[in-house]
């Protein structure tokens, strides 16, 4: 098969809503601990999740161009009414757990540059996510909007970051030496752990089978229901989630780099903490492209989770919905939690352990409709494909577990 740019330029889209789930306010404050405290010695680690992502991620957009279903209807049509039940419940919590990182990650923003009470950032945030809900029923072309726009938000991170390293100037014997596998002692080991236990987002799973709806709607109606037109669909949606995954590595990576070279030995690890001292080391137009970064972060990774909400509530219990209200009702806790006073960098790290309880029940799914003829067709996993697939997942539930004992009892 053939592909013009311009064509696989028209197929880039679906990657990029998922790519902001490992961009979210959730992951900053990892890779800043770790570049604070361990220097680049942990890039590595960022670069082996981000290949773990890609797989998982294409597996997950495969499933729905090849039957035009996601996960969640998939476990409705095919599993025991309780067990649908109890994986809805599982879902709604990550789904309100992702929303609250996020709305947390863009209030601290708006709060660092503004110089407001955290509170007045999380109403400030709240409002700007009902705003951006605005771009799908303003216009008619409605999902490649919400596309573009979260490309753009993409856009305005990854060219932060690369303003950011500009400033930073680490050299290549600093990169490659992160690049060498290794970790410095026990405690680095934790932060490593975290950064891979943390690399995919129940969300994203979910999500990423429906995205891909709109064009092979389109496709089939114009091109016919074969093989060879959903093939070509799954190849280039392949290539869209590598380009958009490759970002989203790149700005984790750099993440970590800026604060090994500005953090370094500061015992720094919270997002304010992190913002006042760039302005130290590199000039408040550092802190400023690092606020703007973390709110366009936390705004477009909220208007993802909204859209994965949307779609797991339909998925298991066919049932859809208005945006608006599901926008109100997610949004909630998280302004509760803010007004309340409770500390932002607590919650963040609570929504982790949330998202840890609830990924099993979403990959665990995944890999076992993927490797089924009678779902896939000819799309299903080859067994060499469903082994390496099975032991990232596995290696991924044993990460988040440890986690998740070690948060919780350690």
């Amino acid at each position: 098969m053939k592909y013009s740019f311009r064509e696989i330029l028209s197929y880039l889209g679906p990657g990029f809503i998922i790519s902001v789930a490992y961009m979210d306010p959730g992951n900053w404050a990892t890779n800043i601990s770790g570049g604070a405290k361990y220097g680049p010695a942990l890039l590595w680690v960022i670069v082996l999740a981000s290949f773990m992502a890609m797989g998982i991620q294409i597996i997950a957009a495969k499933l729905g161009i090849a039957t035009g279903k996601g996960v969640a209807q998939l476990c409705r049509e095919r599993l025991p009414r309780r067990v649908v039940l109890v994986l809805w419940a599982a879902a709604e919590l990550a789904m309100i757990a992702t929303d609250m990182a996020e709305i947390i990650g863009a209030a601290i923003g708006f709060s660092l540059i503004f110089h407001l009470p955290l509170w007045a950032g999380a109403i400030l945030a709240g409002a700007s996510s009902f705003a951006l809900l605005g771009v799908r029923t303003a216009h008619k072309r409605g999902f490649r909007w919400v596309e573009l726009v979260i490309m753009s938000f993409v856009a305005i991170i990854a060219l932060a970051f690369v303003f950011e390293m500009m400033l930073a100037k680490p050299t290549g014997g600093q990169i490659a030496s992160g690049l060498a596998p290794g970790i410095p002692n026990t405690n680095a080991l934790y932060i490593a752990i975290g950064i891979l236990g943390a690399t995919v987002m129940p969300h994203s799973v979910y999500l990423h089978p429906y995205i891909v709806q709109d064009r092979r709607s389109r496709l089939i109606e114009d091109e016919g229901d074969t093989e060879e037109v959903h093939r070509r669909h799954y190849i280039l949606e392949s290539v869209d989630t590598v380009v958009a995954l490759f970002g989203a590595m790149f700005v984790n990576a750099a993440m970590l780099i800026v604060a090994a070279a500005a953090l370094q030995g500061t015992g720094i690890e919270t997002l304010n903490e992190a913002y006042v001292t760039l302005t130290g080391v590199f000039g408040a137009n550092a802190s400023l492209a690092f606020g703007i970064a973390l709110i366009a972060a936390g705004l477009s990774s909220s208007l993802v989770a909204t859209m994965a909400g949307q779609t797991v509530m339909d998925g298991f219990l066919d049932l859809n919905i208005n945006v608006w209200i599901r926008r109100s009702v997610t949004l909630a806790p998280s302004l509760a939690i803010v007004i309340a006073g409770f500390d932002a960098t607590s919650v963040l790290v609570a929504s982790q352990v949330a998202l840890s309880f609830e990924l099993p029940f979403v990959l665990i799914p995944l890999l076992w409709f993927t490797r089924e003829e009678g779902i896939m067709g000819s799309f299903r996993n080859s067994s060499r494909t469903t082994g390496v697939l099975g032991i990232v997942i596995a290696l991924i539930i044993v990460l988040n577990v440890w986690l998740l004992y070690s948060t919780l009892l350690g």
